[in-house]
């Protein structure tokens, strides 16, 4: 047997005879490893892209990488085999404020969704548990930044981790629960970006292994610890973190919070400075007050990025390698193993998270085929569709790589705050004469009742207009393309009767009818719908005595309704783009048990064209009898803010009606999303009336008026201050709440 001193004798003989340069290879490179610390601070961070272009000018290599919010995005760019000069682009091209509201366009959205913008709804909803109430977790859920950084991160689809890409790289984020950091080295590259980034209250959280993930510059804003305990021996620490108190905006809650971040991020990244070295190297490039949220001065902190960079070139040149191994570098740095992926053969789709909808829901709106390449103008238009379904919080892909083909994976997280929904509202408009009304509003909704879709829309109604109103919408199978609508109603109403423009008399007016409806949904262009209806009706003068028989008191109502709808436009309060075309028809019949006869027809339509900021729209309206008389309650009414501006609401009454309007409106302040679109400035020309029989119809007959006005697309709905001019010196000063220019 082999004595153990004869063991060592033989070890001690072939260490001194290994000569000193041997395994290097596997030991690490013989010059000082550097390590890239990346710091976060929102559009400040696009700085870092400048300081990488410098770096490659001096030929420095980076070895590893750690970066916070926007330094994990630029870092994980440049980790994954992306140059300096692509994250530029990149970063220059992308529309931030389009990345950053999540809304899909309008013109976009299922009929249903659509319908919700015709009632005077705020824009934003509540969730209805167990527990009460509950809120979205953010203002912006991350859907497009999402599939952003997918795209860009494909060259990383290949790599199990982070180690394998072309530079070894780590992404700083902070569990919620507990304040702790989290360091993210493993699978999914571009959500380890997202919610490095993922500020909270502007950006939901992610949740990954159980923890719910927020911005990483609460706890470690620049991590020089991190980079160092990855191996690195010389550390480049680029810190872009806002300075607390360089906000020159006056105090409000959201500055105060603003502020506070600040506090912490330059605490933080304080702690981290002073673990840096005598060789290392801090770059601060000079990005003045410039404010974290200014996503447009992208361009100007990538130029900041490249200035401040080359103001530290003498500390930096020294960290320089020769062309031949700056060469090698690259090589490694732009991987040939980690090209772009997205172009091979798909040979499978799978659909994945948890789902309340039916998967053949989902299934229906995808169009990426299997066996054949992938397209990734395709699947983005699929995830569009899909999170433009209404009930998904985030739709996101990955792609795995099988050889000469590829598995695309579907993530689906459905709204945490679903399936009841709950939306508040109000309508309220005034003229400054004394005359005022107003019209709060509640709406519920519940999502995917079975597996089909049907759901459950229930709305209250309190002020000048009260009741309740509940539907049940049923798609007879998984495309939506038929369905049924059984519903149910109390709805009543003042209604104000003028004789020859003169206030006559009020009367309330009270409904309660039920009625089956059956139709096409015609995707997100439109809808037809027809279906019956009975009920009673009864209506009182203000004095609370019956109204004369002539106007009905009690009676019985019933007959059949149909109509057919497109609605392409972008915005129904202040159109930019598209068309609406609404024809509807309400026929009262003795044949279904109405005490009355008579027909009720009117059709609407707008369309929109604009330039820039400035937009011209054009809207129709008009209603007829067709030769019937209908109580004097159901007749048509003008008068009022963009209805023959001028004149009090409803001044002109009859059983035949025509309104032509030009409107032009110039938004002159944008207004982020989700709080509005902008405040706008425009005008009106108006021309209509209304007639007592079809003969008397001419354009003789017409009334001219017009307005001008300043508007807001708010979160709580379009508000209008306007003056309307009508004829022989008539005017009105209005103020509005949730009125839409489109009305049926």
């Amino acid at each position: 047997m082999r004595s153990p001193a004869l063991s060592f004798f033989a070890l001690l003989l072939v260490l001194v005879a290994v000569p000193p340069g041997a395994g290097a290879e596997t030991m690490g490179p013989a010059r000082p490893s550097v390590g890239l610390v990346l710091s976060g601070g929102g559009a400040r961070g696009a700085a870092h892209a400048g300081v990488l272009e410098v770096l490659e000018e001096l030929r420095i290599p980076v070895d590893y990488i750690a970066g916070t919010s926007m330094g994990a995005v630029v870092g994980g760019l440049y980790a994954c085999g992306m140059s300096p000069q692509e994250i530029k682009t990149n970063l220059r091209a992308i529309d931030w404020d389009d990345v950053f509201d999540d809304s899909p366009p309008r013109r976009h959205l299922p009929f249903r969704r659509k319908l919700v913008d015709q009632v005077a709804l705020f824009d934003f909803e509540l969730g209805l548990g167990g527990h009460g109430f509950e809120l979205p977790a953010g203002l912006v859920a991350g859907q497009k930044l999402g599939y952003l950084f997918e795209v860009l991160t494909l060259r990383s689809a290949g790599a199990a981790n982070f180690d394998e890409l072309p530079i070894p790289f780590r992404a700083v984020a902070t569990n919620i629960d507990t304040g702790e950091r989290v360091v993210i080295w493993k699978d999914n590259l571009a959500e380890a970006m997202r919610a490095s980034m993922a500020v909270p209250g502007a950006f939901t959280p992610v949740d990954r292994d159980g923890m719910m993930l927020v911005d990483g510059g609460l706890v470690c804003n620049l991590p020089v610890d991190l980079v160092r305990t990855m191996g690195a021996d010389i550390i480049i620490a680029v810190d872009i973190s806002p300075q607390a108190g360089a906000s020159q905006e006056t105090a409000s809650s959201a500055t105060i919070l603003i502020e506070s971040l600040y506090l912490l991020m330059d605490q933080n990244a304080q702690q981290q400075r002073e673990l840096l070295g005598p060789s290392d190297v801090l770059v601060v490039p000079d990005l003045g007050d410039m404010s974290p949220a200014d996503f447009r001065a992208v361009p100007a902190a990538i130029d900041a990025g490249e200035e401040g960079a080359r103001l530290a070139t003498e500390e930096l040149a020294r960290l320089s390698v020769g062309e031949e191994d700056y060469r090698a570098f690259l090589e490694r740095q732009r991987c040939p193993m980690m090209q772009l992926c997205g172009t091979g053969v798909v040979d499978r789709i799978q659909i994945t998270g948890e789902l309340r909808a039916d998967p053949r829901i989902i299934a229906g709106v995808v169009k990426t085929e299997v066996g054949v390449p992938l397209r990734l103008d395709v699947l983005r238009e699929d995830l569009d569709r899909i999170y433009e379904l209404g009930d998904f919080e985030r739709v996101s892909f990955r792609l795995v790589p099988t050889g000469d083909t590829q598995t695309v994976l579907v993530d689906v997280k459905e709204k945490s705050w679903g399936p009841h929904f709950v939306r508040m509202g109000l309508s309220a408009e005034a003229d400054f004469k004394g005359k005022s009304e107003f019209t709060a509003l509640t709406s519920f909704l519940t999502t995917r009742v079975n597996p089909h879709g049907g759901e459950w829309r229930t709305e209250l109604r309190f002020g000048a207009e009260s009741g309740i109103f509940t539907e049940f919408y049923q798609p007879m199978d998984f495309s939506g393309l038929f369905f049924v609508s059984p519903r149910i109603g109390f709805n009543q109403r003042r209604f104000e009767a003028f004789t020859d423009g003169t206030f006559d008399e009020e009367y309330h007016v009270g409904v309660l009818e039920c009625g089956m409806d059956a139709g096409i949904q015609l995707r997100n262009h439109g809808e037809i719908r027809a279906g019956t209806f009975i009920g009673q009706r009864r209506a009182a003068s203000r004095r609370g005595f019956p109204a004369p028989s002539a106007i009905g008191g009690y009676s019985a109502i019933g007959g059949y309704s149909g109509s057919f709808t497109i609605d392409q436009l972008d915005n129904l309060s202040f159109p930019r783009s598209g068309t609406f075309v609404s024809l509807r028809g309400r026929f009262f019949s003795e044949n279904f048990g109405s005490d009355v006869s008579y027909d009720k027809a009117t059709i609407s339509a707008c369309t929109a064209v604009s330039r820039g900021d400035h937009a011209l729209v054009a809207v129709v309206r008009g209603g007829t009898s067709l030769g019937s008389v209908p109580p004097i309650y159901e007749q048509f009414q003008l008068g009022g803010f963009l209805s023959l501006s001028g004149y009090e609401r409803g001044q002109f009454l009859g059983p035949y009606f025509a309104l032509g309007e030009i409107l032009y409106h110039h938004r002159f302040v944008r207004v982020p999303r989700p709080f509005g679109t902008g405040i706008y400035a425009g005008a009106s020309l108006e021309v209509g009336n209304v007639w007592e029989d079809a003969g008397d119809v001419s354009v003789d007959g017409l009334r001219y008026a017009s307005s001008v006005f300043i508007g807001a697309d708010t979160l709580l709905g379009p508000l209008y201050l306007g003056l309307g001019l009508a004829e022989r010196g008539v005017s009105s000063a209005y103020i509005s709440l949730g009125m839409s220019v489109v009305r049926n």
